[in-house]
């Protein structure tokens, strides 16, 4: 039962983050990648109606309340079922229960659950790009996993000089994201040992 709901939350937290990430990136919409993770993701539209929009729309902010939401759900219902959800590779358990440790709770598992995200996409992002290299070929999923991954690699291109074909900026993204998991981990443990 457990296994299963951690499942199911996976899906629709990843499918949720997907929604967000696209508008943000603004991927094409005819994509059919995109439309349809914005068929299986309407509920957000739902609540987005009565919310402002920033940054021209491109931020979706229901879509991170919702996210904010679902990982709470998750932290929550998963740890009160003696699940015991390892990030960080901390068991919240061990925190003393109430809402800011619950509150904490969530906001290393967000945090975590970008990181690995982001680590996911930039690889697929590399894969993608050789295997459209190779077959001189590109489909609607690849593309859309490069115009995913291009704001995670943007920064890094504005300040690395122009060097042709060869891109560093997949590389850096990488280290940036170790740099924030290697921050977080620590702060989850200097705060984890205020709780004990």
């Amino acid at each position: 039962m457990t296994l299963l709901l951690n499942v199911l939350l996976n899906v629709v937290i990843l499918l949720v983050f997907l929604r967000f990430l696209m508008q943000l990136a603004g991927i094409n919409f005819f994509n059919p990648v995109v439309q349809s993770t914005v068929k299986a993701t309407q509920f957000v539209d739902v609540l987005n109606r009565s919310l402002p929009k920033p940054g021209k729309g491109r931020i979706n902010l229901a879509a991170m309340i919702l996210l904010v939401i679902l990982y709470l759900v998750k932290v929550s219902v998963l740890s009160h079922m003696g699940a015991g959800i390892t990030i960080f590779e901390v068991h919240y358990k061990t925190l003393a229960s109430g809402a800011d440790s619950l509150l904490l709770g969530t906001l290393m598992a967000v945090t975590d659950g970008v990181v690995t995200f982001c680590r996911y996409l930039i690889f697929a992002a590399i894969i993608m790009s050789w295997v459209t290299l190779f077959t001189q070929k590109s489909g609607p999923f690849t593309e859309a996993i490069q115009e995913l991954a291009e704001p995670l690699f943007a920064p890094f291109r504005k300040i690395m000089p122009n060097m042709g074909m060869i891109d560093l900026s997949p590389l850096l993204a990488i280290l940036a994201l170790i740099i924030i998991d290697i921050v977080m981990t620590n702060v989850s443990y200097a705060v984890i040992g205020g709780y004990h």
